[in-house]
């Protein structure tokens, strides 16, 4: 008995030691990385709302009481947190669970549970949400990531309204490796499968089919020059079957590469496309020029990306010139488009878009900008089998604004003046009938406003703005005039903010009818608003907002109504 006492305190003082090293060791790690033990926090509020409104039917309820409460929390890590809401507006209670995360770094190591949102590359995973986990590793200039889960939960067929579309329970997997540092040079090779589960919806009328999807990409990066000149490219490879119920095809028939079918299996509905980019920079020191070239195969197809717009390519130009110690600067942005890359469509859609700045500071009071925007856009019918279908159309737009600002800097006072001018054009052609029936739109609009704003020394802000637009369309004249103006003070040490605005509308058409007769149409409108907020104490505040708003028909057809709307909203943080 003696002798078994004693064995068993030795491996309770085993036990106990090889505790205290478990513990020591996780303190160690702890230490090293940037987990909080335990936090908590969250607020809750209560929010008061009246409403009244003469000459129209009520947007809200003429009274209402929302209240919030939420708290989060982290353990070692682990986070969640709970929202509870509830709004007298429709008398319900609703709950609504955060979702439920882990987020850890150490050192080198970051790794991530619950609603993980990835991006691998541009075309193959980029922005689905993954609920499972994801791993980081980045030892040295080694990059390892890895994610998987679910990035899609089973929607049935309901014929409840507002029902949209069921969907397949989805599972998808992610890896990406690669060697160096993206503020440099570096090589990325990556993967992305995803697979929707047949049996996760099942019935005799569902209009969807099941799909799988699997892309490879491999992106690089060469800077070169100490960093002057840099070339990258990154190019997605999607294996994609529109309907996993469709026959396999046999390995004979088709031009794929062995190891993609370790885990894909190719179909009579499964295509393979691409996608990529290419892009270059120059940086010296009065001069940059980028130069882009992206483009997307017909029939293109990624589950990790969402909807893409297939069929195009886009060539893209950035110069930037810097002169006169950088008082003078001076960039473009060049885009040129087009689709129908394979010549099979009965339309050819070319679009270009030019776009420059010009900014030159005089001195310290007085800067200029101005800006040009051309887009030049045209649809082209095709010729197929020497016959031409649809129509074509051009459309050309030209936008020039020009904006002198002055800054006058006092002891006691700063003052703010800017003025913008603009000028728009838009020509549209249409022809739907291959050269016969041809109609023309034109619009022509010029925009000017000007702004001015103060601030004193006690706290006071005062602003204003006047701004009109005049446009000129086919059958129609518009002209629109406003005014605004508005101050803010802060109280008390600047615990009370307080702030209220007024401005005031007016809009003038004059619309020509087929038969010759013209209509008039002059409606006003007039607004004003009221914020303050008083911060009790370090985590207790109150908020008081008032609004108004005016319509009024001064000539023509139009409604007239006043709208008033006030809300009261307390809040703690703890």
């Amino acid at each position: 008995m003696p002798q078994k006492l004693l064995i068993g305190l030795l491996f309770l003082l085993f036990s106990l030691s090889s505790v205290q090293d478990a513990a020591g060791q996780f303190s160690q790690f702890l230490e090293d990385s940037d987990i909080d033990r335990v936090t908590a926090g969250g607020s809750i509020g209560v929010t008061a709302s009246a409403y009244a409104v003469d000459g129209i039917e009520n947007r809200r309820a003429p009274g209402m009481i929302q209240t919030n409460a939420n708290m989060n929390f982290n353990l070692f890590g682990f986070s969640s947190g709970i929202n509870l809401n509830y709004s007298t507006d429709d008398s319900q209670f609703r709950q609504n669970m955060n979702n439920i995360s882990f987020n850890a770094n150490w050192r080198w190591l970051n790794v991530q549970a619950g609603d993980v949102n990835a991006r691998f590359s541009e075309y193959g995973l980029s922005g689905a949400t993954i609920r499972g986990g994801y791993i980081r590793a980045t030892p040295g200039d080694f990059l390892v990531e890895l994610t998987g889960g679910r990035s899609k939960r089973a929607v049935r067929p309901s014929l409840e309204s507002g029902f949209r579309r069921p969907a397949f329970e989805q599972w998808a997997g992610a890896a990406k490796i690669g060697y160096g540092r993206t503020s440099s040079t570096y090589f990325h090779l990556s993967t992305f499968y995803a697979r929707d589960e047949r049996e996760s919806i099942t019935g005799t009328n569902i209009e969807i089919a099941p799909r799988e999807n699997l892309t490879l990409t491999p992106d690089f990066q060469v800077q070169l020059f100490d960093g002057r000149f840099t070339i990258g490219s990154e190019v997605t490879a999607s294996l994609y079957t529109r309907d996993l119920n469709s026959s396999v095809v046999s390995m004979d028939e088709v031009d794929i590469p062995a190891f993609f079918t370790t885990i894909f299996t190719p179909r009579t509905s499964s295509r393979i496309n691409y996608a990529g980019i290419a892009d270059a920079q120059l940086n010296l020191d009065l001069f940059n020029l980028g130069l882009g070239y992206e483009r997307i195969q017909p029939g293109f197809e990624s589950l990790g990306r969402g909807n893409v717009r297939d069929d195009q390519e886009r060539i893209r130009i950035n110069p930037t010139l810097r002169l006169m110690n950088n008082r003078l600067n001076i960039s473009s942005n060049i885009s040129l488009g087009r689709d129908n890359l394979l010549g099979n469509r009965v339309q050819t859609q070319t679009n270009t878009n030019i776009n420059s700045n010009v900014q030159y500071i005089f001195s310290e009071v007085l800067t200029l900008s101005t800006t040009y925007g051309l887009m030049l856009n045209n649809i082209s019918a095709e010729e197929i089998d020497g016959q031409t279908t649809g129509g074509s159309q051009s459309q050309i737009s030209h936008n020039l604004m020009l904006q002198p600002s002055v800054t006058l800097r006092g002891e006691d006072f700063t003052h703010n003046i800017s003025l913008t001018g603009g000028y728009m054009s838009i020509e549209s052609k249409f022809d739907n009938q291959g050269g016969a029936g041809a109609s023309n739109y034109s619009s022509e609009s010029i925009t000017t406003g000007l702004n001015y704003a103060i601030t004193l020394p006690a706290g006071v802000t005062i602003n204003s703005s006047v701004n009109y637009m005049t446009n000129s369309s086919d059958g129609i004249e518009i002209q629109n005039l406003g005014f605004n103006l508005g101050s803010s003070y802060a109280f008390f040490n600047r615990r009370l903010n307080v702030s209220a605005n007024a401005g005031i509308n007016r809009n003038m058409s004059e619309r020509e009818s087929p038969g010759g007769v013209v209509n008039e149409t002059d409606l006003q409108q007039i607004t004003g608003s009221l914020n303050s907020s008083y911060n009790l104490t370090d985590k207790d505040s109150f908020t008081l907002t008032l609004r108004t708003r005016s319509n009024s028909v001064l000539t023509g057809m139009g409604r007239e109504f006043t709208e008033l709307e006030g809300s009261f909203r307390y809040q703690r943080r703890f």
